[in-house]
């Protein structure tokens, strides 16, 4: 889902240039993000693949092969699954024939469950370049980040008048938001979970709201649904609408190592006003030990300068929990976004020039 809304906001930036015709081929859950973004797309009914030599892998390649055969194109961009498992974007890098370009949209990470990689990786900021050449030893073109230059055009006001409102709280109540991630097979994530139902219960007047991830299965949803209900705590699910409505509606962002605390950064960015802080939950064994194998999440830039709270002992959580929910901690993280991160206006544009560049220089 991340991939997608990186990728949705160059097909809209490419629908408006008259040098590309643009073709989006998209399973579940992107699929859906790409329709909402009015473009169309060619569904692929596929598997996803876990290992290189399975069945599925088979049939993914058979679609891919399938898929450049009918579109063929000059040029492919994919996105980015997750760790697990390989989808349509890692079947179309294993079989183009094709400049291939990879918009990455988290630091240092690839997948080769099928493989082979991208051609060209498009990163985020200087410090995923810098991660893609220590753990690869490739270099890549710093773009920036395509799917927040949306959020110049959103009513951040607006979305968070409006979802409040929908869940019936006030304007001035303090909203605590847990953004959920498919990982409940991990038990570090349940201990993380625990963990904080039991800090955030232990606040007085406090609203939550559950934002479960697009990958979360029903049964998912319900464990999660059903921690906070044995606690005795009401929480609100925001999972309709778009993602940034939700982040909107809070005043502390909580989650593990989600891309969407990165996201609450960026809203921060754009606001007039303080948003909401981030933070992220890195306190239990397993989940650190997942983050230093998949990035090292623990020095992102976005810790390290403030623009997320990271929470690296348990012990420290309710003090955290507490201290992030003071307007003054608000203001702090708001402005540091404004320091730090960069107006990604140009993102878009510039994957655009590097594919033109790409597809020129095959021809010649």
């Amino acid at each position: 889902m991340a991939a997608a809304l990186h990728l949705v906001e160059v097909a809209r930036v490419a629908a408006a240039d008259p040098r590309f015709e643009v073709v989006v081929a998209a399973q579940p859950p992107a699929l859906h993000r790409f329709e909402a973004g009015g473009r169309r797309v060619k569904v692929i009914e596929a598997p996803i693949a876990t290992t290189a030599g399975s069945v599925e892998a088979d049939q993914l390649r058979h679609t891919a092969r399938a898929l450049l055969a009918d579109v063929r194109p000059d040029a492919v961009l994919v996105g980015l699954s997750t760790p697990f498992d390989a989808g349509i974007d890692e079947a179309v890098l294993a079989e183009a024939q094709v400049p291939s370009s990879l918009l990455q949209d988290f630091w240092g990470e690839q997948n080769l469950i099928l493989g082979r990689g991208a051609d060209y990786i498009l990163a985020i900021d200087e410090q995923a370049a810098e991660r893609n050449l220590a753990r690869f030893g490739k270099p890549s073109i710093v773009v920036g980040s395509a799917r927040h230059s949306a959020y110049a055009a959103l009513d951040i006001g607006a979305c968070r008048a409006r979802v409040r409102a929908t869940a019936g709280f006030a304007a001035s109540d303090l909203v605590v938001g847990f953004f959920g991630q498919a990982l409940h097979a991990m038990p570090g994530y349940q201990r993380t979970l625990s963990r904080f139902i039991e800090c955030v219960g232990a606040i007085d007047d406090v609203r939550l709201v559950l934002r479960p991830h697009p990958r979360e299965d029903a049964t998912q949803r319900r464990q999660t649904e059903q921690m906070f209900f044995n606690a005795g705590l009401a929480a609100t699910d925001v999972g309709a609408g778009p993602v940034e409505e939700a982040l909107a509606a809070c005043d502390v962002v909580v989650s593990l190592f989600s891309i969407c605390t990165f996201d609450a950064a960026y809203l921060n960015r754009f606001a007039p006003a303080p948003v909401a802080v981030p933070m992220s939950l890195l306190f239990d064994e397993e989940i650190a030990a997942y983050c230093r194998q998949h990035g090292n999440y623990f020095d992102f830039a976005h810790h390290t300068l403030g623009l997320v709270m990271p929470v690296y002992s348990a012990a420290d959580l309710p003090a955290k929990l507490q201290l992030a929910l003071q307007p003054e901690s608000k203001r702090n993280a708001w402005e540091r976004a404004h320091r730090h991160l960069p107006d990604p206006a140009a993102a878009p544009r510039l994957v655009l020039e590097h594919i033109l560049t790409t597809a020129r220089q095959q021809d010649s």
